[in-house]
């Protein structure tokens, strides 16, 4: 059965969650932009130390960065999985918030 003090409960526990999340998300934003400079800087790498027409330079430093590029897009999703859950938050305390109002009402 839902209390006040249950739903209470929720909120500090939300509310925890979402004080932790400007932090984690730092860390998340930091190691995608890293990740996607690192795969950059070797694209850039390979394409110079190639040799033949450009286009065949560019296919061969795209294809040579591949796995760093993969890392980075990881690192970009991971980030963006910690904004989504941030908005999940948010909305979950906007509703909690809102059944308290309705359970207090009704006693």
């Amino acid at each position: 059965m839902l209390t006040p003090d249950s739903i209470r409960e929720k909120i500090v526990q939300v509310q925890v969650e979402l004080r932790r999340a400007p932090d984690i998300l730092e860390g998340l934003e930091t190691a995608a932009e890293r990740d996607e400079l690192a795969a950059s800087a070797l694209v850039d790498q390979r394409f110079l130390a190639s040799v033949g027409n450009v286009e065949e330079r560019k296919a061969r430093a795209r294809l040579d960065a591949e796995g760093v590029r993969d890392d980075a897009v990881i690192s970009r999703a991971a980030y963006n999985r910690g904004r989504l859950k941030v908005r999940l938050l948010e909305a979950e305390l906007m509703s909690l918030q809102a059944l308290l109002k309705s359970v207090q009402a009704e006693l």
